[in-house]
């Protein structure tokens, strides 16, 4: 009887080291956003369907995952896709309440996971809270700048076809959209920390804001 076949075991086929990473810091978003810092490593285990010992065989301990967690969700390369599906036909403005649609979203979470980032990063020993902090803003910062190159090639890609009516680079019309979707933003997670109610920002007044400034019609220009 030949015995070189086994039977099928019913296990699934393990995923790439690499795969299995990305699975997890994925699986975990929803659960650190709830938990955040006090998040056990139990609690990190079950939400990504592992064992804990499988769990710190991937990272080295609770910090270096959550840390990895939060960068990961920050990453500007992951609004690529998304952004990525806006319909390059509609017309100007439309485009640009859709781009700063999602910019709003993505900057009001991101907010959530930098506080995550230093609350983490005070559970590391040796370091003092200032150190702390400036830690967790280098680390942020060398992630965003290859997510952000690659935000900015595809807000061109959307924005090129209008390019002949801007009266600047399509360069510099990104980064007055960005500077006007972090200013709205931040104004509004200064408010929330002093317990202010404010409307959230408006992405069409935004767009005018872009597209118009805030001279009205026929007045004479400075």
């Amino acid at each position: 009887m030949d015995t070189t076949l086994q039977p099928p075991t019913g296990r699934a086929t393990p995923l790439p080291p690499d795969e299995r990473r990305a699975a997890i810091l994925l699986a975990v978003r929803p659960l650190l956003l709830q938990r955040g810092a006090a998040v056990t490593s139990r609690e990190l285990a079950d939400a990504a369907g592992v064992a804990e010992g499988t769990l710190f065989r991937v990272f080295t301990d609770k910090v270096t995952l959550v840390r990895e967690a939060v960068l990961a969700a920050v990453d500007p390369a992951a609004s690529v896709p998304e952004l990525a599906t806006i319909d390059r036909t509609l017309p100007l403005r439309d485009r640009l309440v859709a781009i700063l649609a999602q910019g709003l979203g993505r900057v009001g979470e991101s907010m959530r996971w930098m506080a995550l980032l230093h609350e983490i990063s005070r559970l590391e020993p040796g370091k003092s809270p200032g150190e702390h902090r400036e830690a967790a803003m280098r680390m942020w910062g060398r992630r965003q700048e290859a997510g952000t190159a690659a935000v900015n090639a595809t807000l061109a890609w959307l924005l090129e076809p209008d390019a002949d009516q801007f009266r600047l680079p399509v360069d510099d019309v990104i980064e007055l959209l960005t500077t006007v979707l972090m200013g709205s933003s931040m104004r509004t997670v200064d408010a929330l920390r002093r317990g202010l109610e404010v409307p959230p920002p408006s992405p069409e007044r935004l767009a005018d804001l872009v597209l118009h400034g805030v001279l009205a019609e026929g007045s004479p220009r400075c």
